[in-house]
């Protein structure tokens, strides 16, 4: 990359690192989370297993993020999470999951009982949507979604943040990587140009176990967003996500929202708040440096042209 815009002050600076790079922690899981624990007695974990596994992670990897996101169901009460880092904002997840059992979520809607006095009582900083894209589907569904979702934001006053995750539109499979690669793209096209402060996407060009294409097509999706974006790491191996994350931010990404990369092995432990406080702690340090020295590696704090935004006060999406 040769071409390069000077950086602007971020739209979202109480999400933000001081270099106005994101490092955000995602614990917003529900069923896919109860998922992941092995089984008690042939049963599934019960809700408050879930909700103290949510506690430890935030107490113990809240201090090392710039943002944490957390659902309403398993995570928050009626005010702010004790155990969030001060320093620490809070995005909240206003979207109802459409999940038939044992398989992915296929849908979303916007969660009504979260109000802009919901908001307002646990101190949210941003809200985020995630939207299910698939080609077949509706443009003019998902635009209405979306448009109820950054209404809320804007009434809230806080940060919007929409995360778009792509299914095939044919079938449960892809025909080839190039479509999904594609799919990627045309999602994020669409859904990072909605008006929401921040577009949270899938790696762009990833296969598992091969990253060559990932800076490549994250230029593509940088050039077609008009918003600062991040990566997720939902789909990504563990061992992958942090040179996907490299690859990604060398092509114009601001940094991640992710969770599974940072913590999905830890939930099957014995002890899993030590396993938070070694393996967790490390992975989410080694991506926030990722993050910073990539968006400062030519000493100037520029990053490629595309996807730079005015900049704006805190809570103002």
């Amino acid at each position: 990359m040769t071409s390069h815009d000077t950086v602007p002050a971020s739209p979202a600076p109480g999400l933000a690192l001081a270099d106005g790079g994101f490092a955000m922690l995602a614990l917003d899981q529900r069923e896919s989370l109860r998922r992941m624990f092995p089984l008690v007695h042939g049963r599934e974990v019960d809700d408050e297993t879930l909700r103290r596994f949510k506690r430890d992670a935030l107490d113990v990897l809240s201090p090392k993020a710039s943002a944490v996101l957390l659902d309403r169901l398993y995570a928050l009460d009626d005010r702010r999470p004790a155990e969030l880092a001060d320093d620490t904002a809070l995005i909240l997840a206003v979207d109802v999951l459409i999940q038939p059992p044992g398989l992915p979520v296929s849908g979303t809607e916007l969660d009504r009982e979260v109000t802009p006095e919901f908001v307002e009582q646990v101190g949210a900083d941003a809200l985020k949507l995630l939207v299910i894209w698939r080609e077949r589907d509706s443009a003019d569904e998902r635009a209405e979604l979306v448009a109820s979702f950054l209404e809320l934001a804007e009434q809230s006053g806080v940060v919007s943040l929409v995360e778009g995750i792509v299914r095939p539109s044919d079938g449960d499979y892809w025909t080839d990587h190039a479509e999904r690669h594609e799919a990627i793209l045309a999602a994020a096209a669409e859904l990072g140009g909605s008006g929401t402060t921040i577009y949270k996407a899938e790696v762009p060009g990833y296969v598992p176990g091969d990253v060559s294409l990932v800076r490549e097509h994250a230029e593509r999706l940088t050039a077609a967003v008009p918003v600062p974006w991040v990566v997720l790491s939902n789909g990504v191996a563990q061992d992958d996500f942090a040179d996907a994350l490299r690859e990604s931010v060398a092509g114009g990404a601001s940094g991640f929202l992710a969770g599974r990369a940072i913590w999905s092995d830890t939930v099957a432990e014995l002890d899993p708040s030590a396993a938070l406080r070694t393996r967790s702690t490390a992975r989410l340090d080694e991506l926030g440096r990722i993050v910073s020295e990539a968006r400062g590696a030519d000493g100037t704090g520029n990053r490629p042209a595309g996807g730079t935004p005015d900049s704006g006060e805190r809570g103002t999406p």
